[in-house]
Parts: C-alpha cells; sequence; structure tokens
C-alpha cells in the first residue's frame, strides 16, 4: 500500500513539473515586443505634394472598417483609416487607402483587397505581382488588380507591410506573423492601397503607372520617421507589451 501511494505521490510530482515547465515556456515564447507605431496617418500624410493635391471632396472607395475603442476583431482589424482622393493639375485622380493595425495576430489579420472587392460583389479580371519602385527602399513587393462590378471598372494597385515584411498572399501573412512571433515580436501592419476608377478597360496600364508614380512622390514627400507607416525598416523601434 505504501509503495502505490509513494508511486502515485511520485507521478504528481512529475505531472505538476511538466505542467509548470509547460506554463514558464508558453510565458516565455508569447511574444512581447510591439512593434507599433504612434504616428498619426491622418496627421503625417501630405494633402498635397509633387502636382498632387488632396479634393475636399472624395470618391466613394471600397470601405475599410476601424476597430471601435481599440478592439480589434476579424470584422474590423484596423486603428486606424485615411481614405483620400488627390487630383494632379491635368484633373486625373487617385484614390488612396491607408488602413493601419498596431496588431497582427494569427486570429485577426489585415485584409486583402482582392478579398474585399469579390465580397462586394465586384470580379476578378487580372491580378499581377509587382516590385514597386519606392524611394528609401530597394523595392516594395505588392499586387496590381484589375476589378470589374455591373456599374464600375477600378484599377487597383497595392501593398501590405507585416512587420518588416511584404506578404503577398495569405499564407505568406500568416508565416510572417509566425516568424515575428519565435522572434518575441508582435508585427505591426498596414494595408496602402491606391485605385482609380476607368471608363473603359483600355486605361488600366497607365492608371496602374501613374498609381505606382503617386506613391513613390507619396513616401518620398513624408518625413522618413513618418514614412516608416508606409514602408519596411530592417530595425524597427521595439516597445515592450503589457
Amino acid at each position: 500500500m505504501s509503495k502505490l501511494l509513494g508511486r502515485n505521490m511520485g507521478q504528481s510530482i512529475v505531472v505538476g513539473m511538466l505542467m509548470g515547465l509547460a506554463t514558464v515556456a508558453a510565458w516565455v515564447m508569447t511574444p512581447r515586443q510591439l512593434m507599433a507605431q504612434m504616428t498619426s496617418l491622418e496627421k503625417t500624410v501630405p494633402a498635397r505634394f509633387g502636382d498632387w493635391t488632396q479634393m475636399p471632396s472624395g470618391q466613394q472607395q471600397m470601405a475599410l472598417s476601424i476597430a471601435a475603442n481599440g478592439e480589434r476583431s476579424e470584422e474590423q482589424p484596423y486603428d486606424e483609416v485615411v481614405m483620400r482622393t488627390y487630383a494632379n493639375s491635368r484633373g486625373e485622380r487617385v484614390m488612396l487607402a491607408l488602413a493601419y493595425a498596431r496588431e497582427q495576430r494569427q486570429e485577426v489579420k489585415i485584409h486583402r483587397p482582392e478579398v474585399c472587392y469579390r465580397a462586394q460583389g465586384y470580379q476578378q479580371l487580372d491580378e499581377q505581382a509587382v516590385n514597386f519602385a519606392v524611394p528609401r527602399t530597394s523595392g516594395v513587393e505588392g499586387l496590381r488588380l484589375f476589378m470589374q462590378n455591373s456599374g464600375r471598372i477600378e484599377a487597383v494597385s497595392y501593398w501590405i507591410r507585416v512587420g518588416d515584411a511584404y506578404p503577398r498572399g495569405g499564407l505568406d501573412t500568416r508565416l510572417s506573423i509566425l516568424k515575428d512571433g519565435l522572434a518575441g515580436k508582435v508585427p505591426d501592419a498596414i494595408l496602402v492601397r491606391t485605385s482609380t476608377i476607368l471608363t473603359q478597360s483600355s486605361e488600366a496600364n497607365t492608371a496602374f503607372q501613374r498609381q505606382e508614380r503617386f506613391l513613390a512622390e507619396l513616401v518620398q514627400a513624408m518625413r522618413p520617421q513618418d514614412a516608416r507607416m508606409l514602408i519596411a525598416q530592417e530595425s524597427s523601434a521595439l516597445v515592450s507589451a503589457p
């Protein structure tokens, strides 16, 4: 009887130790360094740069949902959203949408435009991977989309920055979040999207080129510390998570 009690006691101690080690390991492996930036997009994105000026009344864009009271969810993953329409001296227009999320986790991630467009009834006619020529970078990996619904044709250029990476797909995004997590970091993310309403499909290539120039001029016009919101940095200022 005493041997049985001793054996049970020993097993209980081992189980308790293993549970304790698992708890410690889980705590150690929990990402605790936030890559979030406190810069306000609304204040730092210029209303005028180069030949572009923000229009007082913008065109209607594909909606982006901001988190209520900072409570991010899969449906509302963003902490700040800026949506504007710019026009140049020739009357050409570009719609700009910036959607920032201070934290990226596997269960709450930034939304990809092609998914949102299709959910709103658009048909994706074309998709092209592109390496945007953007100042202060060696190139930014993104996508060009050609979208159409019953009453509207749009050329869309965008990139998504997650931490210091530019994932082009859902799997890439998950892997990027996982990589940062294993390094103890909680990445932030931003969607940088431009779009142009077209009257006919033959205008798409010209619109894509104009959008790329627009984005390059926008980044160039921003102060380096503010442009970090839009483009990846090799080293990010980290703060400890509570």
